[in-house]
Protein backbone atom coordinates (compact mmCIF):
# COMPACT_ATOMS: atom_id res chain seq x y z
CA UNK A 1 0.00 0.00 0.00
CA UNK A 2 1.18 3.37 -1.13
CA UNK A 3 1.01 6.16 0.94
CA UNK A 4 1.04 9.41 -0.54
CA UNK A 5 2.36 12.20 1.57
CA UNK A 6 1.41 15.46 0.92
CA UNK A 7 2.96 19.26 2.34
CA UNK A 8 1.21 21.57 3.89
CA UNK A 9 0.22 24.15 1.37
CA UNK A 10 -0.83 21.55 -0.60
CA UNK A 11 -3.01 20.30 2.32
CA UNK A 12 -4.13 24.21 2.87
CA UNK A 13 -4.84 24.19 -0.92
CA UNK A 14 -7.10 21.24 -0.50
CA UNK A 15 -8.93 22.81 2.46
CA UNK A 16 -9.10 26.16 1.62
CA UNK A 17 -7.29 27.16 4.30
CA UNK A 18 -4.45 29.76 5.17
CA UNK A 19 -1.17 27.73 5.56
CA UNK A 20 -0.88 28.58 9.13
CA UNK A 21 -4.44 27.43 9.84
CA UNK A 22 -3.45 24.11 8.72
CA UNK A 23 -0.42 24.33 10.94
CA UNK A 24 -2.30 24.81 14.00
CA UNK A 25 -4.65 22.30 13.05
CA UNK A 26 -1.32 20.62 12.75
CA UNK A 27 -0.62 21.57 16.75
CA UNK A 28 -3.47 21.08 18.27
CA UNK A 29 -3.98 17.39 16.77
CA UNK A 30 -7.03 18.14 14.88
CA UNK A 31 -5.09 17.17 12.00
CA UNK A 32 -2.26 14.74 11.99
CA UNK A 33 1.29 15.05 10.32
CA UNK A 34 4.30 13.15 10.64
CA UNK A 35 7.95 14.58 10.53
CA UNK A 36 10.39 13.77 7.63
CA UNK A 37 13.56 15.54 8.39
CA UNK A 38 12.50 19.22 9.06
CA UNK A 39 9.49 18.96 7.46
CA UNK A 40 5.88 18.24 8.09
CA UNK A 41 3.48 15.89 5.67
CA UNK A 42 0.44 15.11 6.10
CA UNK A 43 -0.80 11.81 4.32
CA UNK A 44 -3.55 12.14 1.75
CA UNK A 45 -5.80 9.74 3.68
CA UNK A 46 -5.71 11.93 7.07
CA UNK A 47 -7.16 14.69 4.73
CA UNK A 48 -9.77 12.77 3.81
CA UNK A 49 -10.20 11.37 7.34
CA UNK A 50 -10.22 15.08 8.63
CA UNK A 51 -13.14 16.13 5.86
CA UNK A 52 -15.01 13.14 6.63
CA UNK A 53 -15.00 14.07 10.19
CA UNK A 54 -16.19 17.48 9.86
CA UNK A 55 -18.75 16.51 7.20
CA UNK A 56 -20.32 13.96 9.88
CA UNK A 57 -20.07 16.94 12.62
CA UNK A 58 -21.90 19.20 10.37
CA UNK A 59 -24.57 16.34 9.84
CA UNK A 60 -25.11 16.02 13.38
CA UNK A 61 -25.68 19.93 13.83
CA UNK A 62 -27.86 19.80 11.30
CA UNK A 63 -30.40 16.76 12.82
CA UNK A 64 -29.52 18.06 16.36
CA UNK A 65 -30.90 21.79 15.09
CA UNK A 66 -33.51 20.00 12.71
CA UNK A 67 -34.78 18.37 15.69
CA UNK A 68 -34.95 21.48 18.33
CA UNK A 69 -37.44 23.81 15.68
CA UNK A 70 -39.59 20.58 15.28
CA UNK A 71 -40.23 20.20 19.02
Amino acid sequence: METRLLKVPDVAARLTLSRSKTYELIQTGELRAIRVGRARRVPESEVERFVALRMAEAERAMFAGARMRSG
